[in-house]
């Protein structure tokens, strides 16, 4: 019986907090809009929340930022523990686990991420898709070398992390019942596998990892000759420029511990801020064509650097950026960059997950790879 009235509580929050990103979206408040997440395309939503001002009040009682100068201070800043720290949180997916152990580095990663790029990459001809093959599969096999697991461990830990990837997303955009349970369950699963410490820094890092390695396939293909330009001088300035340009967490919400001046505007200990990370690091106060996809910029000294933040009080960057470059490295290799139909080209648009304002991730790169 218990167990039925805790499905029920979960179905009906789930329920409630579709309605009031609903109504409130309808109204036109743009941060409401941008958690409903029916658009397939997020540049919009972030424009319209960046039309609104670089700080600014939703009616859903956050103060949203889009500038990258004020996001720059408040991510600085000390945030408040406890279960204000996820604002409107609709599914508490990390409830009870403890603070997130740390998550290995750039140069722990780089080998394993390689080996298990030219694993993934090995006999891939024609038309595929670059993040079932490759963008969702390294990250899982970093992780499960790092925690030295094998045969029937590695094949849970793959299945748990597939059903604990929309967990970013859940916190503020509710998914179906059926989805939340099965989240809720794989985060069980690395539990078991990893233990508490490490299954939050788990769940937040190959979701990370993921996103920036979809992202800078996708530049790949988009962007071809800007991209194949920078993989040639170090592919370390296409992740940095694809970590601005489509940054892996595009939403970041938290509460203040302290006061902080950001914008001309006094923000107080204790309120609910959600930084607009794809917003503030396409800010036109802050880099010049915001919206081109430019390696080379950070080629150039004095150009600010992305803004990526630490959700779930994971820090991300170090973990995915050192797995995306050796991802690029070995694209690059296949073939060769100057082989004719060296790199993959695109088969078609890549489609984007709907209703995931945290990272709005790439569901599908399709690709055809030469040979």
């Amino acid at each position: 019986m218990a167990l039925v009235t805790a499905e029920r509580e979960l179905g009906r929050r789930l329920q409630l907090v579709q309605g009031i990103h609903w109504l409130y979206g309808a109204q036109g408040d743009a941060y409401a809009a941008l958690l409903r997440g029916y658009e397939s395309e997020p540049r919009p939503a972030y424009e319209r929340a960046r039309a609104a001002g670089p700080l600014w009040h939703s009616k859903l009682g956050v103060r949203v930022c889009t500038g990258y100068a004020p996001a720059r201070r408040l991510l600085a800043a000390r945030t408040a523990d406890g279960p204000g720290e996820q604002p409107q949180s609709a599914l508490a997916w990390d409830e009870g686990l403890p603070d997130a152990g740390e998550l290995p580095g750039a140069d722990q990663v780089r080998e394993p991420a390689a080996r298990a790029a030219e694993r993934a990459l090995a006999g891939l001809r024609g038309e595929v898709d670059l993040v079932a093959s490759v963008a969702a599969r390294v990250p899982v096999e970093v992780l499960a070398d790092v925690h030295g697991l094998t045969g029937a461990d590695r094949v849970r830990l793959a299945e748990a992390c597939a059903g604990a990837a929309g967990a970013l997303d859940a916190a503020l955009a509710p998914p179906a019942y059926d989805d939340a349970v099965r989240l809720l369950d794989a985060v069980g699963t690395l539990r078991d596998l990893l233990g508490d410490e490490a299954a939050r820094a788990a769940v937040v890092g190959v979701r990370a990892a993921r996103e920036l390695i979809a992202g800078a396939l996708h530049a790949l293909l988009a962007a071809p000759e800007a991209a194949a330009a920078a993989v040639r001088e170090d592919p370390a300035l296409l992740v940095t420029e694809t970590l601005r340009h489509d940054p892996p967490v595009k939403l970041h919400t938290f509460s203040l511990a302290e006061e902080v001046e950001a914008a001309g505007e006094r923000v107080a200990a204790g309120e609910q801020v959600a930084v607009l990370l794809a917003a503030a690091n396409r800010d036109p106060e802050a880099f010049t064509t915001p919206d081109r996809f430019v390696p080379d910029r950070y080629a150039a000294s004095g150009v600010p650097e992305p803004l990526v933040p630490a959700p779930h009080g994971v820090a991300v960057e170090a973990f995915a950026r050192g797995q995306a470059e050796a991802v690029v490295a070995a694209v690059a290799g296949v073939g060769g960059l100057a082989a004719a139909g060296g790199l993959p080209t695109a088969a078609g648009g890549a489609v984007r997950v709907r209703r995931s304002p945290v990272t709005w991730g790439l569901e599908r790169i399709p690709a055809r790879v030469a040979g």
